[in-house]
This record gives structure tokens, C-alpha cells and sequence, in this order.
């Protein structure tokens, strides 16, 4: 639980694409994870603070980049179409996972560490987490498009969220193909919604 609390807040603490000068790394971290706090607080009802997190959500998470890392042994050997639905509901699966967690009750602290860029142009900021008692260690990976910084991956306690969610599927596709994956998640992300 504890895990998955503060997945949450990595994911909403990354970096967005804004009409502004682009900022440094760190500063993108800084400035969502205060629009993602000052949502947590604004809305009292569960469901309007979760889809104003999942709305934010879509202008700084880069979900095909996220995607074509989860599956890079297939992603090229897909169709434009799969890959457009797999994109769609591995979106699905990740906004419910994290945004779920989010829990107005809950007071979290964010020390950052510090930002790098690569010379291939991804960015990584680290921080730290705490809640409660709790605390992780938490790295954002973004790379930019179009100018602007977009997250791609997060690093809790050295368990990369691509890297995790690759093992998952690979095991799934050798037993189930692509068809049994895809029902998978699709599966899961209707039995969310009932």
C-alpha cells in the first residue's frame, strides 16, 4: 500500500509541458506536484479529484513513449492501430492505479534532490517522498518533445515503473500472446469501472 501511495504522488509530481519557456527539470517536478497538491485539497468528492488528476495527467505523461518502453521487443513489430489501442488501455490501467491512491486525508512532503540531463536529452530528478512515517526514494525520468518535458518512467526505491510493467507483460505474451494481453488489461480496466 505504502508502494503504491507514493507511486501515486511520483507520477502526478512529474514534469508538464506548459505555454511558457520551458523550465529546468526540476522545476517542471516542482511546479505539477503543486498543481497536483493544491487539486487534492480543492475538490472534497473522491471522483472530481481523481478526474482533475487524471486530466492533469495527460499534459505531462507521455503514455506512447511510456508504452513503446514497456514493450520494446514488440512495439515496432506492431501495427499503428494496436499500437494505438495497447496505448489507450495501458493509459487507462496507469491512471487508475496511481490516481486512486491519492487521499485528501493524507499530508505529503517532497525534498528534492537533484536534476541531471543526459547527453541522448532525458532528464532525471530525484527526491525524496515522505507520508506519515513512510518515505522512498523517488527518481522521475522525462525526455523532451516538441520542445517541452514529458514523463516516461518512475524510479520508487530503484523499482523502475517500465521496468516492472515489462516483466508483467513479457510473462503474460509467453503464455498468452498478444490477444491474451491485450483481454487482460482490458478486463481489468472494466472491472474498474464497475
Amino acid at each position: 500500500m505504502r508502494r503504491f501511495w507514493l507511486a501515486t504522488v511520483m507520477v502526478v509530481g512529474l514534469p508538464i509541458a506548459t505555454e511558457a519557456a520551458p523550465m529546468d527539470p526540476m522545476e517542471f517536478v516542482k511546479k505539477k506536484y503543486q498543481e497536483i497538491q493544491d487539486i487534492v485539497k480543492r475538490y472534497p468528492k473522491r471522483e472530481e479529484m481523481q478526474k482533475a488528476i487524471r486530466d492533469v495527467m495527460e499534459t505531462f505523461v507521455d503514455y506512447r513513449e511510456l508504452s513503446r518502453r514497456t514493450l520494446p521487443d514488440q512495439w515496432d513489430k506492431l501495427k499503428r492501430k494496436q499500437q494505438d489501442e495497447f496505448v489507450g488501455e495501458f493509459k487507462q490501467m496507469i491512471q487508475r492505479t496511481y490516481v486512486k491512491r491519492f487521499d485528501p486525508e493524507k499530508e505529503v512532503r517532497i525534498d528534492y534532490k537533484e536534476a541531471t540531463v543526459a547527453e541522448d536529452g532525458t532528464a532525471l530528478v530525484r527526491s525524496v517522498v515522505h507520508s506519515g512515517r513512510s518515505e522512498a526514494a523517488v527518481d522521475y525520468r522525462f525526455h523532451k518533445k516538441g520542445g517541452e518535458w514529458w514523463a516516461f518512467d518512475v524510479v520508487i526505491d530503484d523499482v523502475s515503473m517500465v521496468q516492472n510493467y515489462r516483466k508483467q507483460f513479457h510473462d503474460i505474451l509467453a503464455k498468452s500472446g498478444w490477444d491474451g494481453l491485450m483481454e487482460r488489461i482490458r478486463k481489468k480496466n472494466a472491472k474498474a469501472q464497475e
